[in-house]
């Protein structure tokens, strides 16, 4: 019975909510014609792989493609280039906005979007929403110009800034191997004679040095033990020519033989006290073989020997002495050969680290002008337009159909909402239950309400 009553209530106050739906479809009407229309206007931009094998002559630019176009759409979100967009494109002639306001809601209306997915096409699109078709158009396309010339540029100043690098890291390490280079030659003239590489050659010298001093004393030896021989033979014969006929400058004579032979013995023929005996015995003997005379009689047989001996045993030592002297270079340069290998082998090893650095700066530098030929010939991965934004023929939002039922139901609601509170608000009794209500009775009976003709004809208020 509740239901029947408030359908007929709802029934007698159709006209009320009637009422508000109209209102509601005229407002929703008015709203789509004062509101200005939306065009969104789409560039979609490709992303080309490369076109010579990465095998082949790879490219120095290691950059995500979407990663990259991300970052360049961000900075052409900051604020200087959307306040230059908008200048040029004159974005702002219409409304007056502050560059605050501008910018938010140009950020609003840039949008970026590429499809999902690993194995989805590489393509992305860059749409643009604005009060004309031919603005969203425009503006599209300048985004997407934007973002085109920024890849070149960041590509290209990559290459060029990979080749710069290379080339001077090239340049530094051939400065390095020159100053090493420098040191190792200077190294190896200042320890000639005490490197590692003739180590072996000085310990076979010194080898054969050592034989050599021994033979050269053995020779010495020898000599010596002959000089003594003759002079013993030579004062075995003054003594018996001494015993036959003695005389005084005979006695002084084999007295100075005698000490030359001893002193000879002990000293070199250089020496002053054996060249001043060897005169002595030279005049002495002069003026007992030649009294009267003063020509120079021959040399005896002993004299001739013992003066060949005695140059012998000259050329012997002086032999030995430099046989002496090249044994201890030989040493002194054998005993510095560790120390200089261990100098030498740091330098070398240095060097080789260097060279291997210098031999791979120079293939990256190689590398790098290969890529950067690459890039600037756009060979490699790129991002090309792949359509160009065009003019939109109807404006993107919700449809005038659907603008005028939402219109329409909210007005039906309204009404239905102001039908209902009229009706909770009124005191007005229309049943038994509301004279329960007021009056705290309960009637016995219901009658309905009769109407005569005198009412068919003069409308009655309705409860």
């Amino acid at each position: 019975m509740e239901i029947r009553f408030h359908m007929a209530r709802l029934v007698r106050q159709l006209h009320w909510v009637l009422m508000f739906g109209l209102l509601g479809l005229a407002g929703a009407a008015a709203i789509m014609e004062l509101r200005a229309p939306t065009y969104v206007a789409t560039a979609r931009i490709l992303v080309e792989s490369e076109q010579i094998p990465g095998d082949l002559a790879p490219s120095t630019v290691r950059l995500q493609a979407l990663a990259q176009l991300e970052l360049a759409l961000q900075r052409i979100l900051a604020r200087d280039t959307l306040l230059q967009l908008a200048a040029r494109r004159g974005i702002n002639q219409t409304a007056a906005l502050s560059p605050d306001d501008l910018i938010r809601d140009l950020r609003t209306r840039i949008e970026m979007t590429h499809a999902p997915g690993r194995n989805a096409a590489p393509l992305v699109s860059i749409s643009f929403q604005g009060p004309s078709a031919q603005l969203a158009a425009d503006v599209a396309n300048d985004i997407a110009q934007m973002i085109l010339q920024a890849d070149i540029a960041t590509r290209t100043q990559t290459a060029r800034k990979t080749l710069a690098f290379f080339t001077q890291d090239v340049a530094r390490l051939e400065a390095e191997l020159a100053v090493q280079d420098a040191e190792i030659l200077a190294f190896r003239q200042q320890n000639a004679d005490a490197l590692p590489d003739s180590l072996a050659f000085r310990r076979s010298q010194q080898t054969t040095g050592q034989e050599r001093l021994l033979q050269v004393e053995r020779q010495i030896g020898d000599l010596q033990g002959r000089k003594a021989k003759v002079q013993q033979r030579q004062n075995t014969l003054a003594a018996k020519t001494a015993a036959v006929s003695p005389s005084t400058e005979a006695q002084q004579l084999a007295q100075l033989e005698e000490d030359l032979a001893t002193q000879s013995a002990l000293l070199s023929p250089d020496n002053p006290r054996v060249k001043m005996l060897l005169s002595q015995v030279k005049g002495l003997r002069q003026r007992i073989t030649s009294p009267d005379d003063t020509a120079t009689d021959p040399l005896t047989s002993y004299e001739v020997e013992r003066a060949e001996i005695e140059a012998d045993l000259a050329e012997l030592t002086a032999r030995k002495t430099r046989i002496h002297a090249s044994m201890a270079a030989l040493a002194t340069s054998i005993q510095a050969t560790p120390s200089n290998a261990i100098t030498l082998g740091n330098l070398e090893r240095a060097q080789a680290n260097t060279r291997l650095q210098h031999d791979q700066a120079v293939a990256n530098k190689v590398r790098a002008q290969t890529g950067k030929m690459i890039e600037t010939l756009r060979q490699g991965q790129h991002i090309s337009l792949f359509e160009a934004a065009v003019p939109p023929s109807h404006p993107q939002g919700p449809s005038r159909f659907v603008a005028l039922v939402a219109g329409l139901t909210l007005g039906l609601f309204t009404g239905l909402v102001f039908v209902a509170l009229r009706d909770h608000f009124s005191k007005r009794i229309r049943r038994p239950a509301d004279i329960t209500a007021a009056l705290g009775i309960t009637p016995f009976a219901t009658l309905p309400y009769q109407r005569t003709r005198a009412h068919a004809v003069t409308p009655q208020p309705q409860g």
